[in-house]
């Protein structure tokens, strides 16, 4: 089926609405009113100026420095593709972007960054202190914006909630483990696909996982479907941090908003193709890998070593094939639940989008 808009057309059309509604909570005029609505009653006075430099200010300056808005307009497309108009719950799809945002916040304070996105980190910016409150903020906000929603019933609510605290608890866990690996608190050399396969399931696939159930929820599907959907989301997840990996390590959209190819050497970041670099790997190649990693170096050449020796086992190439596997896979068993549509070739656009990006 011929879907109208391009893929690109269609980020950026929907791209403009996630936009202003994230503006309408969290950046316009009405924002501290809406805040105190969701805050509740109280017996004393907002202090509204603070509450605009130490919170709105600086969420808005995260915002505003883009980003993809790929989770949001997942949800918006899982509505879509299960019949309901989802120009009428974007409220619901701001929900893992501002999750999203906010664990820019912690990794790029774990990992040091002064750079994202070409500008200057929060944390670089406002401080570490106020980038740590703003984070913690912005993971509780979003939940309590929904569910003061009264577009959808209580049990929906309640299904919302328990999604919602099931995918936070994997994207912490997801990220203790990245942290353990890259600071090597364990022998990396043990680590294993299979384990690297849960970390991005967990770490960046909960957010994506959770952006499809929100839509599929939201569109009274069935408690399989909205499964199916999750898992889809899921495997979206693990192509797009399998993709951003490889796209770190070479000349790259991701490489140049990080302010340098290579990054994750420096971090010490334990990715699949470092895994499959060290299972490929002679003794003295994969001794060298694990060294490199260990120093966090930020050396050019022993960057650009590292990134050598990766490609030299055809790592680059074996990770897209993973990546690439997983989506189709998950794709494969939604697509024969779901009727035919633009809405659901749009899904698969999406997914492709994915596998397929540049930055």
């Amino acid at each position: 089926m011929i879907v109208g808009k391009s893929i690109e057309e269609y980020l950026k059309e929907k791209g403009i609405l996630i936009n202003a509604k994230l503006k309408e909570y969290l950046g316009d005029e009405k924002s501290p009113q809406y805040l105190k609505r969701i805050l509740g009653r109280t017996l004393y006075k907002y202090d509204e100026e603070v509450i605009d430099k130490a919170i709105l200010g600086p969420i808005w300056h995260l915002l505003e420095i883009g980003g993809k808005r790929l989770r949001p307009i997942l949800t918006l497309a899982v509505m879509d593709s299960l019949g309901v108009d989802s120009s009428n719950y974007l409220e619901f799809a701001v929900v893992p972007e501002i999750v999203h945002n906010a664990t820019i916040i912690h990794d790029d304070i774990e990992d040091d960054s002064d750079i994202r996105r070409g500008r200057e980190t929060l944390h670089a910016k406002y401080g570490i202190d106020v980038a740590l409150n703003l984070g913690d903020f912005m993971f509780f906000f979003p939940m309590s914006a929904m569910l003061d929603s009264e577009k959808i019933n209580n049990d929906k609510k309640i299904m919302l909630q328990r999604m919602y605290s099931r995918h936070m608890l994997r994207l912490g866990v997801g990220q203790g483990v990245d942290i353990a690996w890259h600071n090597q608190f364990v022998d990396i050399s043990k680590r294993t696909e299979d384990n690297y396969l849960q970390l991005a399931f967990d770490k960046t696939g909960a957010l994506t996982s959770m952006a499809a159930e929100i839509g599929a929820i939201v569109a009274n599907a069935e408690d399989d479907i909205v499964e199916l959907f999750g898992r889809f989301g899921a495997s979206l997840g693990v192509a797009f941090q399998i993709k951003d990996d490889i796209l770190n390590i070479i000349d790259s959209g991701v490489s140049e908003n990080k302010g340098v190819i290579g990054e994750d050497i420096t971090e010490g970041k334990v990715t699949l193709l470092v895994i499959h670099t060290i299972n490929s790997a002679d003794e003295k190649d994969k001794r060298r890998i694990i060294e490199l990693l260990k120093m966090h170096t930020k050396d050019r050449g022993l960057i650009n070593e590292a990134i050598e020796i990766i490609k030299k086992y055809n790592s680059i190439e074996y990770a897209e094939n993973i990546a690439l596997n997983t989506i189709n896979e998950s794709w494969k068993n939604l697509s024969s639940r779901l009727n035919d549509s633009p809405a659901k070739e749009r899904l698969k656009q999406i997914s492709d989008f994915v596998v397929n990006r540049k930055i």
